[in-house]
């Protein structure tokens, strides 16, 4: 996975991976693939994947990072660039709706988490053995303390993604990391 981070700037770029199967290629191709070797990894025809691979391509989040010969054919090999994914400074501004931008990024970030969490969950309860947590905290503090918090989350993030960058490509786990530090107005 070439690691970065991609800033979306409108509600377009939040659809492209508000979809279960981009998701999966995006993981899939967290190292190196071709679509028939995503193919197969999915149990999909090949067919299926071309529109979402074109979408996943154009919208920045996957690559062409090398072209092999495959018998007679040249054959691309993808790799996703995401590492983390979160809206623009100006997203809000671009999509003119304040409502509208955040059930979108909400829905987008947070659909996906859910199936990550269901799917850990389902695996640790019948047994099947792994690490992580899931949790939901509240807590009443002073804005400046709160920025400080922020500055913080921010810093974890990014010694995450140092992390991964020294094992990509190896057998150890993915983990996801999702987080929405934001006061809550729901009195």
């Amino acid at each position: 996975m070439t690691d970065r981070e991609i800033l979306i700037d409108d509600l377009e770029g939040f659809r492209v991976i508000d979809n279960p199967l981009r998701q999966r290629i995006l993981h899939i191709c967290r190292n190196p693939k071709s679509v028939r070797e995503i193919a197969e990894t999915l149990g999909v025809p090949v067919t299926r994947l071309y529109y979402h691979i074109n979408m996943l391509e154009e919208g920045g989040f996957l690559e062409v990072s090398e072209v092999r010969k495959a018998g007679a054919q040249l054959e691309r090999i993808y790799q996703s660039l995401t590492g983390t994914v979160r809206p623009s400074p100006g997203f809000v501004e671009n999509v003119g709706d304040a409502k509208k931008a955040a059930h979108v990024l909400a829905g987008v970030l947070f659909d996906i988490t859910r199936v990550e969490v269901e799917t850990v969950l389902e695996k640790q309860l019948t047994g099947i053995e792994g690490t992580g947590t899931v949790a939901r905290s509240m807590g009443q503090m002073p804005l400046d303390l709160a920025e400080e918090f922020t500055k913080r989350i921010e810093a974890l993030t990014e010694e995450m993604r140092e992390v991964s960058r020294e094992h990509n490509g190896g057998d150890a786990p993915v983990f996801s990391f999702t987080y929405a530090f934001v006061p809550t107005e729901m009195e």
